[in-house]
């Protein structure tokens, strides 16, 4: 087993200032082959100036293979350049020394240099009534009050909520290259219910989401207190934000909303910018007769093999002893693999003898053919029947 990211299967997108504009197959294969090249791999230097910056997309997600984008930004210092890419999984950062004849699409290089910071750097601006946004909270003094996160390169802001001594994650904010500073703000609704709740909004140019923090019942409103925040996020320590508060006899409530910086970025819900959700970790088998069948989603002519089948299959592939492909081509030509944006594509041949049908699996790319063992080929010969 070899799963890869294919060129075939991944798209760029370049974030302008306020829009989103796809580019050529011929940039996103470059752009991702650049990432997925280990030799030229180098310390990101400590002073740069930031240029374009692009999401990779795997264009498999109407199959059911939600996939995490990659996230990629070329920096540059005096005469060197660089592409950074981002981890879908651990949100770190690798950078790849280029030559600017390799990339003659990236137009923009100059800038200033800066140094990036090492922690998030908090920074709170209070405005009066006159420039409360429609459902914005007012708070204890009378102000609204909107706080902003800038993100170092790497690691997660968690938010937290705390209630009745007991506190527990509410979501991660991985480090991202499009909403490198973040304004955090709350709002309440009613929509039309008897009951009112108060959101976090995190928004940015190209970005916006939010987060419930409370569903009141009660005839009292909530009293929302902000606390005084450091200047710096510093690693590991647990800061509060604002309190939620109500003496309502009905429905008394204290909660507190604290931020917390991680280097590392753990298994939690995110709200990253490519909104909700976690990397697919099942595997998941398609049988195809032809390349683009499978890459434009065509229904018609894919068959799902059940996810059960394609981790067996996967799982024998990894310690098999090679062969040469013997018997015929299937039908249906091409079986391929997925995970996680990954993927392994096989020819597939049929060898039919008195009882038995013997299959063998041709990689596309690198020519090498195995035999499944006597049970897969039955189980997946069922599967070619349906």
């Amino acid at each position: 087993m070899e799963l890869k990211r294919s060129p075939t299967y991944w798209e760029a997108i370049n974030f302008t200032d306020e829009a989103y504009e796809p580019v050529s197959k011929k940039q996103s294969a470059r752009l991702l082959q650049t990432c997925e090249e280990k030799k030229h791999i180098v310390k990101m230097p400590k002073r740069y100036r930031t240029l374009d910056t692009y999401g990779l997309y795997f264009n498999l997600q109407q199959l059911g293979n939600y996939t995490a984008p990659i996230e990629l930004q070329y920096i540059a210092t005096g005469d060197d350049y660089y592409l950074t890419c981002r981890s879908p999984k651990t949100s770190r950062l690798t950078t790849h020394s280029i030559q600017l004849n390799d990339h003659p699409w990236l137009k923009q290089t100059k800038g200033q240099e800066f140094s990036a910071v090492a922690e998030p750097v908090l920074t709170t601006r209070t405005f009066e009534k006159a420039m409360k946004r429609k459902h914005e909270v007012i708070d204890g003094t009378g102000q609204i009050r909107r706080g902003f996160v800038q993100f170092p390169v790497t690691g997660q802001v968690v938010f937290l909520e705390e209630e009745d001594g007991q506190q527990q994650p509410l979501f991660g904010l991985p480090a991202s290259f499009v909403y490198q500073k973040l304004e955090l703000s709350v709002e309440k609704t009613t929509d039309g219910l008897p009951s009112t709740t108060y959101t976090l909004l995190l928004k940015d140019d190209l970005y916006e989401n939010q987060q419930d923090l409370l569903t009141q019942h009660g005839k009292q409103p909530a009293r929302l207190t902000y606390h005084s925040l450091p200047d710096v996020l510093p690693a590991n320590k647990t800061i509060p934000y604002l309190t939620l508060q109500s003496k309502d006899p009905e429905e008394p409530m204290h909660k507190t909303i604290s931020l917390r910086y991680e280097t590392i970025v753990k298994d939690l819900p995110v709200r990253g910018f490519n909104g909700i959700g976690t990397d697919n970790k099942e595997i998941h088998g398609f049988l195809h007769p032809n390349e683009a069948a499978l890459r434009d989603g065509n229904f018609r002519q894919l068959s799902l093999i059940s996810d059960k089948l394609a981790k067996r299959i996967a799982d024998e592939l990894k310690d098999v002893t090679l062969e040469k492909s013997q018997g015929s081509r299937a039908d249906i030509r091409y079986l391929t693999l997925i995970q996680d944006g990954k993927v392994q594509t096989f020819d597939l041949y049929l060898k039919t003898r008195a009882n038995k049908t013997d299959f063998y699996v041709k990689d596309i790319r690198t020519k090498k053919t195995a035999k499944l063992s006597g049970k897969l080929a039955t189980a997946l010969a069922a599967e070619l029947e349906d």
